[in-house]
């Protein structure tokens, strides 16, 4: 590496060193949380079940009596938080066993390896095949849990097309994200927005999908850029002198194909490969028809992971030690995904989301209908931010918005819009989003580093979708 090149990596690796590590992060993000619960006011609203989900009442908020949280609670909430999300966690180790199970014998890097020497000069339809794929098949939320999975896999196609491990984050994570951001057959999102503002659901689809498609558009535009600067220029890469994983330039990029010399799978590295893809379409298959949660998704790669090992003829005490092997890498990404929940834990036990929650929304009233509903899809990227889970959103939200909107004189297709707009978008900026975090701790990014890169993308999504939702307002869309 020249001397230039060096200066880089010195001034990357200072710039990583005033970055708080990842779990200091978010102990700083639980600390504030604490700190909130002593400042603002305890409160509620009413709720009425309706089915599998609770309802606000609109109108009915209330301040009651606090429960500020000590900094013993605050610890206990994060044991909490592990435990909320101990079936994530335990499907995150799973995967990493089984993926490691398959790289013992080079399954993986060899079969991406092998596919991009055959697809040299086509890496931008490679890349665009996998993003529209998962952005397409996201809106209708059919990838929904099964995203950390397959995150790894991404990486090693990345590595093998020369690309960083943040770009196989970005393939998959990003192609996910753009078609549910703006998903337009997602039941468990739009659906329950449309149910709660009770319009019909699935209605307003075609407005929905030309925003989908461009949206995918647009974020497959900006994972191609990311990889033409990074080859171009190797210090671009958010992996270079990343404070998770400090690397040099030679084992940043383009490391797999360096390693692997054959042009093609052994018999038994076919068998292996063959019986793990058509495991995933099963596993994809079931999520889709069965709904299957981390849960059921993590015992299933437990065992493709033993039955990779068999395959690969492996004895049952090398399975068991490569499976130690594998987890131990998840180890970050895994602890990322708990303590990410304890925030909104201590959120709740000091009764202020309901709080914040309200005062957030109390501007919307103030004005008129177009600028009212470009100014929603803020107010709920915002709210996004402490309540990251979309239909757990829609349940708070939804029913203040309506009645809202009604009063201010926005439709309430547009409110639908608003809200999926501000859900979807600030999904890849809001840390308490365990499936964001755990994949940036996959791909060995600093979450700072990451903010910093991606915060002028998002921002700039939201303004558009701004004033998207004030032109659908003004022409006074109700999708029927």
């Amino acid at each position: 590496m020249n001397g230039r090149g060096d200066q880089k990596q010195s001034k990357q690796q200072a710039l990583t060193k005033k970055f708080p590590n990842v779990y200091a992060l978010l102990f700083i993000l639980c600390t504030v949380a604490m700190l909130l619960t002593w400042i603002v006011p305890a409160g509620a609203f009413d709720r009425v079940a309706s089915g599998k989900i609770s309802r606000v009442i609109a109108g009915s908020f209330h301040y009651i009596k606090g429960n500020p949280q000590t900094p013993w609670n605050m610890l206990q909430a994060i044991f909490q938080g592990y435990i909320k999300s101990s079936q994530t966690i335990f499907m995150i180790f799973f995967v990493g066993s089984a993926i490691q199970m398959l790289e013992e014998n080079k399954c993986l890097s060899t079969t991406f390896t092998v596919m991009a020497r055959k697809l040299q000069g086509k890496e931008a339809l490679t890349i665009a095949l996998v993003m529209f794929s998962l952005g397409l098949g996201n809106s209708a939320g059919v990838f929904g849990n099964i995203g950390l999975a397959i995150i790894p896999i991404g990486m090693f196609l990345t590595r093998a097309i020369g690309g960083d491990d943040f770009l196989g984050f970005m393939i998959i994570y990003f192609g996910m994200q753009s078609g549910f951001s703006i998903g337009f057959a997602n039941p468990n999102v739009l659906g329950v927005a449309q149910m709660i503002a009770e319009v019909p659901v699935f209605s307003g689809t075609g407005p929905r999908a030309v925003c989908c498609i461009l949206n995918i558009i647009f974020m497959y535009l900006v994972t191609w850029n990311y990889y033409k600067k990074i080859k171009k220029d190797p210090t671009k890469s958010l992996n270079y002198g990343s404070g998770m994983l400090l690397s040099s330039e030679n084992d940043t990029l383009g490391k797999t194909s360096d390693k692997i010399t054959q042009n093609f799978l052994t018999q038994r590295q076919t068998i292996v490969v063959g019986t793990f893809l058509i495991g995933v379409i099963i596993c994809v298959g079931m999520t889709i028809k069965f709904g299957w949660k981390a849960n059921k998704i993590g015992s299933y790669f437990l065992g493709m992971g033993v039955v990779a090992g068999i395959l690969s003829g492996f004895s049952m005490n090398d399975i068991a030690k490569k499976f130690i092997k594998g987890c131990g890498p998840m180890v970050t990404a895994s602890f990322v995904v708990g303590i990410a929940s304890a925030v909104s834990v201590i959120l709740n036990n000091g009764k202020i989301l309901d709080t914040l929650v309200n005062w957030v929304s109390i501007p919307l009233a103030q004005l008129g209908p177009v600028l009212g509903a470009g100014f929603m899809v803020v107010v709920n990227a915002l709210i996004n931010i402490l309540i990251p889970s979309g239909s757990g959103q829609a349940a708070v939200v939804m029913p203040l918005m309506t009645p809202m909107a009604d009063i201010i004189g926005i439709t309430r297709q547009v409110t639908v819009q608003a809200f999926q707009f501000g859900d979807g978008l600030s999904n890849l900026i809001t840390p308490l989003n365990g499936t964001l975090m755990g994949g940036l701790a996959m791909a060995h990014v600093e979450f700072p580093r990451y903010f910093k890169w991606v915060i002028n993308i998002i921002a700039g999504q939201v303004f558009v979708a701004a004033i998207v939702t004030m032109l659908l307002q003004y022409v006074g869309w109700t999708g029927l």
